[in-house]
């Protein structure tokens, strides 16, 4: 079995997507950046933090979050990963594929910065400076 550790996988990015309209119209957008995450932000980023979990929660019209932005930032220190949530309403990916995708990496950038500062609050190591540049190299390509 493969577990966190045999694989370097500093940066997560996953989706909550609500119906099979958010999913037609979000799906290229969110592989890209997961896998502009995963070849950009290679870590280690230090020993506080194995995992950055980000979670992207789209409206859509089978379950809807009401919500926009970023949301539930959590240091989990035992296991060793941090998680934020960036929810995405409806009138955001219906406006268009630009639109989208400068929401989401607008939204990443945010999350990633949250973390770091609440990690830098809580004493904990982490080399943000590594980890937002990688983060951003990601976003903006």
């Amino acid at each position: 079995m493969t577990t966190l550790s045999d694989v370097n996988v500093p940066v997560t990015f996953g989706a909550d997507v609500g119906g099979k309209d958010a999913h037609a119209a979000t799906s290229e957008v969110i592989m890209e950046l997961r896998q502009a995450l995963a070849r950009e932000c290679r870590g280690p980023y230090g020993a506080s933090f194995a995992e950055f979990a980000l979670v992207v929660r789209i409206d859509g019209a089978v379950q809807s979050w009401g919500k926009s932005g970023l949301n539930n930032v959590r240091l989990q220190r035992k296991s060793r990963y941090a998680t934020a949530d960036i929810f995405v309403p409806k009138a955001i990916w219906a406006a268009g594929h630009d639109v989208f995708r400068a929401f989401i990496a607008e939204n990443i950038e945010i999350a990633i910065q949250s973390i770091v500062d609440r990690a830098e609050k809580a004493h904990d190591k982490i080399e943000s400076e590594h980890l937002i540049g990688d983060v951003r190299r990601a976003t903006r390509r």
